[in-house]
């Protein structure tokens, strides 16, 4: 058995290197502020920032935040592109990805898509029941590949739903789906 006088000089070079990795660990920002994720606790969007980019990856940004706001959010400024093409100035919403493609001549281009379902889903990011694809469909609970496919075929034959309670006219859906799901719309 050890001693006591050992036991604890071993918990507390324990407890130093435990602190001391700790703290080399957290990277503070330029700014000394929180990550652009935590930084807007009210209104705000979420948003991926994908491609040529420093810091890609998902974003909360203030309402009103375009795609070249978000942008420079992302690259450092001895990294900033000469030039830029595509839509820069338009206002983003929940559910963007911005991307950046590093063309020839120096020359940056940014697209702009939507996330998959699945992704909005874990981001708690509200889905359109207009917007949704077949497979999409069946990653909701309640719902599986061949309502999946009812739905799509309603959708096609009657047009927009417009809300997710336009569902109920889908044969199988009923009010315990609808509850089911609701909380994704």
């Amino acid at each position: 058995m050890m001693p006591r006088s050992q036991r604890l000089t071993l918990w507390c070079l324990a407890l130093l290197l435990s602190l001391s990795l700790y703290f080399k660990g957290r990277v503070p920002t330029p700014t000394g502020e929180g990550a652009a994720f935590s930084r807007y606790t009210g209104q705000g969007i979420t948003v991926r920032i994908a491609g040529k980019v420093a810091r890609p990856g998902v974003y909360r940004l203030p309402v009103g935040a375009t795609a070249g706001t978000a942008i420079k959010m992302t690259v450092h400024d001895a990294a900033a592109p000469a030039s830029v093409r595509g839509p820069v100035t338009r206002v983003l919403a929940s559910g963007d990805v911005v991307t950046v493609a590093q063309g020839g001549s120096g020359k940056s281009s940014i697209y702009l898509s939507k996330m998959g379902a699945k992704e909005r889903m874990v981001l708690n990011i509200p889905l359109h029941p207009d917007l949704l694809q077949e497979e999409e469909w069946d990653l909701l609970p309640g719902i599986g590949p061949a309502l999946s496919r009812r739905i799509m075929a309603d959708r096609q034959e009657n047009g927009a739903f417009g809300s997710v309670e336009g569902l109920l006219r889908v044969p199988g859906i009923g009010e315990g789906t609808l509850a089911a799901i609701r909380k994704y719309f």
